[in-house]
């Protein structure tokens, strides 16, 4: 088969892109990846994929390079679900250019996307509709959606809208807070610059309901406790640290841009420092209510609405005026210039909850780290359980110890899962270019 890649009919510029399409390395794919009860039925997973695709039919669609800019671009290839354990590069030729994917292996789902395509979001919508779909027909019943895009319902506009074409407007006489001067985060010292492609996988879990009685008793969110308890790791396994610990919080801004139906990327970060700062010296409870206090600063609709109005123009002229694709590559962008310590903490929350959610028996999300060597933390409620995935390309060991004293020291009981490992693909979206 040839690499080169086909001419595809061109859409709009993926503006939402800009972060991850101009990046000198193609990143891995992202994956969600569900194990369920019963053995899964490949022929009825296809049915249930088409109907997806013909309720959302963006999905199927792929990106088209021309000049420097990169749009979205109509891809009438089928989209097919792949049978094995191995999770494919997607956005080349072996998934028919798609840049989401669906594979399955006996019990075993995995739904992978380019994270240029969509987002964590994006990708949820894929695979609770696919999944919806499968459970109906497998059942032979009319589940309750709650929520879940079923082809019982039409398309809007509003589902493929690009966040970055729009100007917000901003409440009357706001202004941007003045940008203070950060020092530099705490870097894990285990985790090596050097570090191979292996993702290593440290899992534990906690009862959803003693979780999130613990997180309401100390007036916070769960991202925000969680962040607190893996900070209470660093600090046991590195009591010298000599610099604030910070969490990277990945976010979505769709409710404050008013755009809550688009699968495009929407995402965002806030970055929450934890120790080394006044508010060490407050009580547990005391810090939780004002770091939640600080995270919904950030959350802002005005301030959100301010960044990508600045974003804006940035990604706009990029494409509009770039003659070159791989030249602009070479250029400071998104991902490359960005800094990731201490560790990311990715609340995640849980998929709909309806009358088959019972036949799902795990639920996870594998992602490499962020630039290959930050801890970065998952936190999916499933089945009444939270699991809280620590993923690292270095031996964290330690800190995931720590992590579960930290968890029981208070009141909260932890399962160890064993530690799995795993290597995801690059992208292969470029294929051929």
């Amino acid at each position: 088969m040839s690499n080169s890649r086909p001419v595809f009919e061109k859409k709009e510029l993926a503006l939402s892109a800009s972060p991850y399409v101009y990046l000198p390395v193609d990143i891995p794919v992202y994956v969600v990846e569900i194990t369920h009860v019963d053995e899964v039925d490949p022929d009825l997973l296809q049915k249930a994929l088409d109907r997806t695709l013909a309720r959302m039919p963006y999905l199927a669609e792929t990106m088209q390079v021309e000049g420097g800019a990169v749009y979205y671009a109509k891809n009438p290839l089928p989209m097919e679900v792949g049978r094995g354990m191995r999770v494919r590069p997607v956005g080349g030729h072996e998934t028919n250019y798609h840049m989401l994917d669906l594979t399955c292996d006996g019990k075993v789902t995995r739904f992978s996307m380019f994270h240029g395509f969509c987002d964590g979001q994006g990708i949820d919508a894929f695979a609770e509709s696919v999944l919806y779909h499968y459970y109906c027909m497998r059942d032979g019943e009319e589940y309750d959606p709650c929520g879940i895009r079923t082809d019982a319902g039409e398309m809007t506009e509003a589902e493929e809208f690009e966040p970055y074409s729009a100007t917000y407007e901003v409440s009357p006489g706001f202004e941007m807070p003045e940008r203070k001067e950060q020092a530099t985060p705490y870097h894990l010292p285990e985790l090596s610059p050097a570090a191979g492609n292996e993702v290593r996988d440290w899992g534990l879990q906690v009862d959803s309901e003693s979780l999130m009685s613990f997180v309401k008793g100390n007036g916070t969110s769960p991202s925000v406790a969680i962040s607190m308890l893996v900070a209470e790791a660093v600090a046991a396994v590195h009591p010298d640290l000599d610099a604030p610990v910070v969490a990277n919080l990945p976010v979505s801004v769709r409710r404050m841009l008013g755009c809550e139906e688009t699968f495009k990327n929407c995402s965002s970060r806030i970055m929450l420092p934890l120790c080394g700062t006044p508010l060490d010296a407050l009580p547990f409870a005391d810090r939780a209510a004002r770091l939640r206090g600080v995270l919904k600063q950030q959350m802002s609709p005005d301030l959100r609405r301010s960044i990508q109005n600045m974003l804006r123009p940035t990604y706009v002229k990029r494409m509009e005026e770039a003659t070159d694709y791989w030249e602009e590559t070479k250029k400071p962008s998104g991902f490359a210039t960005v800094g990731h310590d201490t560790f990311y903490v990715d609340y995640i929350g849980r998929l709909h909850q309806t009358g088959y959610s019972d036949k799902l028996a795990d639920v996870r999300f594998l992602c490499k780290p962020a630039a290959g060597n930050t801890l970065h933390v998952n936190a999916i409620d499933h089945a009444g359980k939270f699991r809280i995935d620590c993923l690292a390309c270095s031996d964290v060991t330690a800190i995931v110890d720590a992590l579960a004293q930290a968890f029981a020291d208070h009141g909260l009981a932890v399962e160890r899962k064993p530690e799995d490992r795993f290597t995801l693909p690059s992208t292969a979206w470029r294929e051929g270019m």
